[in-house]
């Protein structure tokens, strides 16, 4: 699969420009300018899977600047605060900004948390860098010191119901109108906007849509969908899960022998290593859509490919032989762009600035470890060079699959094989 025309055309608009900054005027940076960011994220709770693995992406890219020199000349400082949900999301962006004196937050991958937290930075004109929250809500209401990295949430979840349609259907040979498919998502904002624009997708091409359910992503039990889907025998599952509640699922499923041709995933559970460590052979042959550090470096600029390779090493090495997630590769991104290209170009931790140079900025696709490149919207403040890349795992390994120049593997075992027999995939 490659990105059609008409998507690759709408990110590589002006992707041949400079890489460079065009700004007015960059003022010398005094001792006052110390780079301190605060940094929002899930680091406890349910959430704190994912949570910390963004985390370990800012911290690396912070150490790595750090030892370039840092920002202004001084070390990077992050101010963190723990947010398990939206419920503590607006009272500790609050204190970031008046305890801490931020005037940059980093968050917060948690689509109802970044909703909340954004809300307080906007009113207080602190420019908010959302680096993982898709829900389109978040960059529909017209904030202008909100900037989000990732694509939105109807281009994921309409994206890998696309994908489906495109690379699962025809290896299953089942005509459209006699396909199958159940969507099933956790209940928040980034839930809801993923199966929600799957739905579209699915109805257009006139599939089969046999249920649609939400759940919290706090439950402890899902068998009651493992039975139901064991009733109605979909071919094909489309899920959108948080890392508790996706491992849940799945474990539950292979207890009730419920078997299904195909998986897709939507980031969250389904491309982390814990995943694939509570699932052990049986991941294997599970799709996702969403964003990858398994790609295909000779997509990338070479440049970033060193950077790429340096991001990999470094990370196993720094943190006990791990190796990263996409999670972390997201994390890394946003921290990395915004202390060398952002800050730099601003000239100081003037907020105006700030959002002056996050405008300004201009990076092609290929120009970040994800594959992405950067170019702000004017209107939203979206990336509109992010976009999202389609894995399988294989060999309990995540291998990225499409668009093209970026997959490193191609699409295998559809049908997938029964439980206890994907030990060769």
């Amino acid at each position: 699969m490659t990105l059609s025309r008409r998507t690759f055309g709408k990110l590589a608009v002006g992707a041949a420009a400079t890489t460079t900054l065009s700004m007015p005027f960059i003022r010398r940076a005094s001792a006052a300018d110390a780079a301190k960011l605060g940094v929002l994220l899930p680091l406890s709770g349910p959430l704190a899977s994912l949570g910390n693995d963004v985390m370990r992406g800012f911290d690396l890219a912070k150490q790595m600047i750090n030892e370039q020199g840092g920002v202004f000349g001084q070390d990077v400082e992050l101010a963190i605060v723990d947010v398990p949900s939206s419920t503590e999301a607006t009272s500790q962006a609050t204190r970031l900004i008046t305890s801490e004196r931020v005037k940059v937050i980093m968050g917060s991958y948690a689509s109802s948390i970044s909703f909340a937290a954004s809300q307080v930075a906007e009113r207080n004109k602190v420019v908010y860098f959302e680096q993982g929250a898709v829900a389109d809500d978040i960059t529909s209401r017209g904030f202008k010191y909100l900037f989000r990295f990732i694509y939105p949430a109807s281009e994921l979840g309409g994206g890998g119901a696309q994908f489906m349609l495109d690379a699962v259907a025809p290896k299953l040979g089942i005509p459209n109108e006699q396909l199958k498919v159940a969507l099933l998502y956790e209940d928040s904002f980034y839930g809801t906007a993923v199966g929600e624009s799957a739905r579209t997708v699915l109805e257009k091409a006139g599939v089969q849509i046999v249920d649609a359910t939400s759940y919290s992503y706090k439950t402890t039990d899902l068998s009651p969908m493992v039975q139901r889907y064991k009733e109605l025998q979909p071919d094909v599952l489309i899920v959108c899960q948080y890392t508790p509640d996706g491992i849940l699922f799945w474990r539950q499923a292979r207890e009730a022998g419920l078997s299904v041709k195909a998986m897709i995933g939507n980031g969250g559970a389904h491309n982390v290593n814990e995943f694939a460590e509570a699932m052990g052979d049986d991941v294997n042959g599970i799709l996702n859509a969403g964003t990858s550090v398994y790609i295909n470096k000779a997509g990338l600029e070479p440049e970033t490919a060193k950077l790429f390779d340096l991001f990999h090493s470094e990370h196993e090495k720094r943190f006990d032989g791990r190796k990263p997630s996409a999670h972390t590769g997201m994390g890394f991104n946003a921290m990395w762009t915004v202390l060398k290209d952002i800050l730099p170009a601003a000239g100081s931790m003037d907020t105006q600035a700030i959002r002056e140079a996050s405008l300004a900025l201009d990076k092609p696709i290929g120009s970040t470890i994800v594959g992405w490149g950067v170019k702000f919207d004017p209107e939203t403040q979206n990336n509109t060079r992010a976009f999202p890349t389609f894995d399988q795992w294989q060999g309990k390994q995540i291998r990225t699959v499409a668009p093209d120049p970026f997959g490193i593997a191609d699409v295998k075992a559809i049908p997938m094989p029964e439980w206890g027999q994907r030990g060769d995939i």
